[in-house]
């Protein structure tokens, strides 16, 4: 199809640039080589660029790079990009801002752990297949999210917020006072320093002559 396209576009300069059987046969096996993997609305959509862009047929090198624009197109970065930006992610991959979701979708097929401890001939081929599978889908029109992170809800602080107005009211004190009276609520749940910062704090409000049962 390539070559057919190519043989259209620049006519005699094509035919030119291939003299003999032999040479369009040792021709098409490098090209072949060169763009194998690249899904064919990337080669159509370098084909109309290197129409626009080139009077004679464009090299190797040359249409690579035109493939390479062709992935801006989707909203994606080409594949060695896509490899670069998974190997920075460092921490959480679901908070990492990536430039595409595609990225994150290739990255956990091959692993992270696997993309942080393995060298790079093995995770990078690894991860440009599962990546190129994740530029198909986006061609072929689906949306590529990024899954929700779930949220844990901060029940420790709607806790203080809660009680402390109850103490001011029943007790007199200052907010700023019941509030560092509840600074228990912010450790974790059933640990000994949440009990040891709870305990202290019912004998501080013993002391002042209020008996009260804080919760737990």
């Amino acid at each position: 199809m390539l070559f057919a396209r190519f043989k259209a576009i620049y006519t005699h300069k094509f035919a030119s640039a291939y003299s003999t059987p032999d040479e369009v046969k040792l021709a098409k096996r490098e090209w072949s080589i060169a763009i194998r993997g690249f899904q064919e609305p990337l080669l159509a959509y370098a084909v109309e660029r290197a129409k626009e862009t080139y009077a004679w047929p464009p090299t190797i090198s040359e249409f690579l790079n035109l493939i390479n624009t062709a992935y801006g197109v989707y909203g994606l970065v080409s594949p060695r990009s896509a490899y670069k930006e998974a190997c920075r992610c460092r921490m959480n991959p679901l908070e990492f801002k990536w430039s595409h979701p595609a990225i994150y979708y290739a990255g956990s097929k091959v692993g992270w752990h696997s993309l942080k401890v393995e060298e790079e001939s093995r995770s990078w081929p690894e991860f440009e297949k599962a990546y190129l599978e994740q530029v198909q889908k986006v061609i072929k029109g689906q949306s590529l999210l990024m899954p929700k992170v779930p949220q844990i809800e901060n029940k420790q602080e709607d806790i203080a917020v809660t009680l402390i107005p109850q103490l001011v009211k029943m007790t007199g004190l200052t907010e700023s006072k019941v509030a560092t009276l509840l600074y228990y609520t912010k450790k974790i749940e059933g640990t000994t320093v949440r009990a040891n910062y709870r305990s202290k704090s019912i004998n501080e409000l013993a002391a002042l002559g209020f008996v009260i049962d804080l919760p737990a």
